[in-house]
């Protein structure tokens, strides 16, 4: 395990490109979940509250800091916050702590290796 400093640093770095989310359990019922969300981008980091409901499979975003992601992270944060219910109803648990990164969409119709 790190030591507090250590994960201090890591938690923060943002990546050289693409986006990064940090997914951490709050508080949790049977049924629902509170997750803080923290995105990265190379030149930002915006955060939100997000409440699930694992009856309904309801996802709520409250207000996020500073302005809203680019889109494209903000849907796949939604896809990931699907994966969470999944899981809640496979395993019995709310996962505690989430990180993933993708990279940025490359635009329709452009050649990604020019």
């Amino acid at each position: 395990m790190f030591c507090p400093e250590v994960r201090g640093i890591l938690r923060r770095v943002r990546p050289d490109h693409g986006g990064r989310l940090e997914l951490k359990l709050v508080e949790a019922t049977e049924s629902s979940a509170h997750y803080a969300l923290v995105i990265f981008t190379p030149s930002a980091e915006v955060s939100a509250s997000v409440q699930v409901n694992a009856h309904t499979e309801a996802v709520a975003f409250g207000a996020w800091t500073e302005s809203a992601p680019p889109a494209w992270l903000e849907a796949f944060s939604r896809t990931l916050l699907r994966s969470v219910l999944r899981t809640k109803a496979s395993d019995g648990e709310w996962p505690r702590r989430l990180t993933r990164w993708r990279p940025e969409p490359t635009p329709r119709g452009s050649d990604p290796t020019q």
